[in-house]
């Protein structure tokens, strides 16, 4: 039989360095420590609530702990660099426990190993010697059914005055080995594609560089941009009532990019209905999608946990905020004075020019 083995590549090098370079990150136990690494992440990803504002940290936590957060990037783990980097290598290193374990596997999941002699198996730790008392045919007999009842797979293979039965069960289980195998490198390329991997790709390579800072979305230049043909992105789009939007806006660690979408989004109405008890029972936007090249419009209605998936991008309700509510106010000097207030009116989420003394 044989097992997995938890050391790594050795290659045949003068080079001690990349020799035990090589070893440790095709052993299975750098794997295993990524892995630690990557639960202990996700531990934090899942506790620290994710992709919030900064001064939303700063409120709960205090400037300390925010600014740490920050520099470690815990406030959006599964994007920040460190974390793909050792997705990265957990691929590589997975990638590679399966190359050289995985064929040897498979190979004797499919021998018998029915070319043993009797001085090797008399060489065998775990071995027992008896005399049947009877023909060899009967215990063959006997002995094949004996084995084929506690679910061996038997083969026969006769030898001059000798009999070998060959018999091996739970071949099978060496695939759980290669599947689970398989099924981190899987999930972990989708991770690395989910993430902001391709983002950061197209700033290192694409000559993209987030922006800082207020400014108007239709006056941003193309190098804070992205192009509808991105192909992954998270990113988040605030449409007010009877507003229509044709980007969303990508928060990272540096600032925030721009991504055309290639459709617009205009919201009809946004619906909320309550229980009984006052919570909040259902979130509904009745939108149009209009197709910005073809000009085709599509009418659904987003609720939470039921996006809208239209040319491959989903589009889900988040959140909900205040979009237009017309508001009036009285404004005091700072100088003091009842007597010099002042009033003025605006729109949530519009600009007013602020007038008075």
């Amino acid at each position: 039989m044989s097992t997995a083995s938890t050391s790594g590549l050795h290659l045949k090098t003068s080079h001690r360095l990349l020799r035990d370079a090589v070893e440790l990150l095709s052993s299975m136990r750098f794997a295993i420590a990524l892995l630690t690494v990557i639960a202990i992440a996700s531990v934090i990803g899942t506790v620290l609530k994710q992709n919030e504002p900064y001064p939303n940290y700063v409120n709960q936590f205090g400037p300390f702990w925010a600014d740490l957060f920050h520099t470690l990037s815990l406030q959006k783990v599964y994007g920040s660099w460190w974390f793909l980097l050792i997705l990265a290598f957990l691929v590589v290193s997975t990638s590679l426990c399966l190359t050289r374990n995985a064929p040897r596997m498979i190979k004797d999941m499919r021998s018998w190993k029915d070319h043993v002699r009797e001085r090797s198996l008399r060489a065998f730790h775990h071995r027992a010697e008896f005399d049947a008392g009877r023909p060899r045919a009967d215990a063959v007999t006997r002995l094949t059914a004996l084995l084929a009842n506690r679910g061996y797979r038997i083969k026969t293979v006769p030898h001059d005055g000798a009999t070998l039965l060959a018999a091996k069960a739970g071949a099978a289980n060496k695939l759980g080995y290669i599947l689970a195998h398989t099924a981190i490198v899987v999930i972990c390329i989708g991770g690395l594609l989910d993430g902001d991997m391709l983002i950061r790709a197209q700033m290192w390579f694409g000559g993209k560089s987030p922006i800082t800072g207020n400014a108007v979305i239709s006056d941003i230049p193309p190098q804070h941009r992205l192009s509808v043909n991105n192909p992954g992105f998270r990113g988040n789009a605030f449409v007010p009532e009877g507003a229509t939007v044709s980007t969303a806006i990508l928060n990272i660690s540096e600032g925030a990019l721009v991504q055309d979408l290639p459709f617009n989004i205009t919201l009809k109405k946004f619906t909320v209905e309550h229980y009984s008890t006052g919570m909040p029972k259902l979130f509904a936007s009745d939108v149009v999608i209009t197709d910005r090249t073809t000009g085709r419009k599509t009418e659904a209605t987003v609720k939470v946990n039921e996006p809208l998936v239209v040319d491959g991008i989903a589009i889900y309700q988040s959140s909900f905020e205040d979009g237009g509510s017309r508001l009036k106010f009285v404004g005091y000097p700072m100088q003091g004075g009842n007597d010099k207030t002042f009033t003025f009116a605006g729109t949530v989420g519009a600009n007013s020019p602020l007038t008075g003394t």
